[in-house]
């Protein structure tokens, strides 16, 4: 799925409050891009643990990236679903019901950030092959995924390192821009006000003042990047 890119007004205070809290499929998992049943058995094993757990993997290692992993525990059908919406997923996925029915456990999770649901259909234990592997038969999105624009997501990177969210700067943005907010300073504080702004080659140029200091912030977030995946469109940043 695209995300397009909508404009926002130009003028904009930023309360920083605190942010959703997310729980659920929010854990990492490590990055790969290819596998096989061999590769497979390097992970914990799939045999014996319930639906919910093994959804919660998969949802783990879609929401990072890690397409090894999730291709471990999903069927072609079900990547080819979680790719096509997404790759990454995004981490903001937190289960939220699971249910039986004929065989199969459907774990569904909603996306705490930009709504919409996700259920994935897992075959119970004794319906598994003999390697518990690619249980994960099915996936189906409803209520899409809304749209972040790059302005939002400036706004939710200035808010996080503004509260010293290490976690959440790092999420929004790259190692690179984080490591030039640091800089700056370690919790950049609440006084920043968005002023202006701009879209030029493909990058929406965000900028904030400092109503305390008259310190200027302009963060630039990639619209391709964030048009690919929910982290590190953040790529930019000019203090002065």
């Amino acid at each position: 799925m695209i995300r397009r890119i909508i404009g926002l007004g130009s003028t904009a205070a930023l309360a920083v409050t605190a942010p959703i809290v997310l729980t659920g499929a929010a854990a990492p998992a490590n990055a790969g891009t290819t596998t096989t049943t061999a590769s497979c058995t390097q992970l914990a094993s799939a045999t014996n643990i319930s639906a919910a757990t093994y959804a919660d993997r998969l949802v783990r290692a879609w929401g990072s990236g890690a397409t090894a992993t999730a291709n471990c525990y999903a069927s072609t059908a079900t990547t080819r679903t979680l790719y096509g919406q997404a790759l990454p997923g995004g981490i903001h996925w937190r289960r939220v019901s699971t249910e039986g029915a004929a065989g199969t456990i459907y774990v569904t999770y909603h996306d705490d950030a930009r709504g919409g649901n996700l259920t994935i259909g897992v075959q119970n234990v004794g319906l598994r092959a003999a390697n518990g592997w690619h249980a994960a038969y099915t996936a189906k999105f409803s209520g899409e995924p809304k749209a972040w624009n790059a302005v939002q997501w400036s706004d939710n990177l200035v808010r996080a390192w503004g509260r010293g969210d290490t976690k959440w700067t790092a999420y929004y943005a790259t190692p690179t821009a984080a490591k030039q907010l640091h800089k700056v300073a370690a919790k950049g504080g609440s006084h920043w006000t968005r002023i202006a702004t701009e879209g030029a080659a493909g990058t929406t140029y965000v900028t904030y003042r400092n109503t305390v200091t008259r310190h200027t912030l302009v963060i630039g977030v990639s619209n391709v990047g964030l048009s690919q995946g929910d982290a590190h469109a953040a790529y930019t940043v000019r203090y002065h």
